[in-house]
């Protein structure tokens, strides 16, 4: 089934809604909102700039600290990244 531009598919039911309905009028379902994922990719490119400078400017424990921020950061930007990918193609039935 092949649904246009302007509709997607509803994540429990499946069925054709309006892009930009919060709520399936169908099942009545609350649709994932994509802010969330932007949030988390913002969250991690910040703790990952946050943890480089951390690391290249400080020495000890704090070195550290920027070096676990590194690690986290990148994890939550590519995470958050493919989850709202996943969404994405999801939603549109691919």
């Amino acid at each position: 089934m092949t649904v246009s531009r302007d509709r997607v598919h509803c994540v429990d039911c499946r069925e054709p809604i309006p892009s930009d309905a919060r709520i399936c009028p169908h099942c009545e379902s609350l649709q994932p909102s994509p802010l969330l994922d932007v949030g988390v990719v913002v969250a991690g490119v910040f703790a990952f700039v946050f943890g480089v400078i951390l690391a290249l400017m400080t020495l000890g424990t704090t070195r550290m600290l920027g070096l676990g921020l590194i690690v986290v950061g990148f994890g939550l930007a590519a995470g958050g990244y493919t989850r709202y990918i996943d969404r994405r193609a999801g939603s549109l039935g691919r």
